[in-house]
C-alpha cells in the first residue's frame, strides 16, 4: 500500500478513481452522473453531479483498524469522514450528496504488537450531508485526531469522523 500521508500522489489517484466511478459504477448503479465541471477551475469543487445534484465521493481502501480498540465501532464498517470537508460542506454544500466507495484491499495490519483484520467488503453507500451533520453533531459519529498528521504540511486532514456505513443508504454491496 502507497504511503498514507503522500498527499499528492492520492489527489492523482482518486482523480482515477472518480472516472472509474462515474463510468461504470454509477451507470451500474442507475445513476447518471459526471464529473463535476466546476473542478476545472476549482480543485475543491466537490467530485460530481449525479442525477442532477452535486455530490462527493469518498473512496476507501483500508480500514479503521483500531476503531474497536478505540472508539468501540466495528473496524468491518468505519469509513473516515475528514473535519475539514465536514466544515467545508456545511459552509458551502450543505445540500450535497456523499457517496462512499469502499473496497478493503488492506484486510489485515500489525500495529504494535497487535494484528488486526476484517473480511472482504466492498460496495456503494451514500448519505445526504445533513445526514452525516446529524451523526456528527449527535455525537454518534466520533472525532479521531490523527497523530502522525499534527505537524502535516501536505494538507493532509488532521482528523475525521469515524461513520458506521450500516447508518447509511446502502446501494450495493458484495
Amino acid at each position: 500500500m502507497h504511503d498514507t500521508e503522500d498527499k499528492h500522489w492520492w489527489v492523482i489517484e482518486w482523480i482515477k478513481q472518480e472516472q472509474q466511478f462515474v463510468a461504470q459504477v454509477c451507470p451500474a448503479l442507475g445513476l447518471v452522473a459526471t464529473i463535476n465541471p466546476a473542478k476545472q477551475h476549482d480543485r475543491y469543487a466537490p467530485d460530481m453531479v449525479v442525477d442532477g445534484q452535486v455530490a462527493d465521493l469518498k473512496c476507501q481502501q483500508t480500514p479503521f483498524f483500531k476503531a474497536r480498540v478505540l472508539y468501540n465501532l466495528d473496524p468491518q464498517y468505519v469509513v473516515t469522514f475528514n473535519r475539514k470537508d465536514y466544515l467545508r460542506y456545511q459552509r458551502l454544500y450543505p445540500r450535497i450528496t456523499i457517496y462512499f466507495w469502499l473496497d478493503w484491499q488492506v484486510r489485515e495490519m500489525l500495529i504494535g504488537r497487535s494484528t488486526f483484520a476484517v473480511a472482504p467488503f466492498a460496495g456503494v453507500w451514500r448519505a445526504p450531508f445533513a445526514q452525516l451533520a446529524a451523526l456528527i453533531e449527535q455525537r454518534i459519529a466520533p472525532l479521531h485526531a490523527y497523530q502522525r498528521r499534527q505537524n502535516d504540511l501536505q494538507g493532509n486532514a488532521k482528523e475525521s469522523y469515524l461513520v458506521d456505513v450500516r447508518t447509511l443508504e446502502c446501494l450495493y454491496q458484495r
